[in-house]
């Protein structure tokens, strides 16, 4: 977990440098979006229920 944090902080840094912060952020927000979107409950399976006689 310590190696993560640093990979994401260098990475961070990286990108203020370069400019790209602001592309960067918009990218985690729309992944960020999709995920809450794939999560919803309407996207898991339904549940099998017994034949009714």
């Amino acid at each position: 977990m310590n190696n993560l944090i640093k990979i994401s902080v260098i990475l961070a840094f990286a990108a203020v440098a370069t400019g790209n912060f602001p592309k960067i952020l918009l990218q985690v927000r729309k992944a960020q979006l999709q995920l809450i979107q794939d999560s919803k409950a309407s996207k898991w399976p339904k549940a099998m229920t017994l034949p009714s006689r």
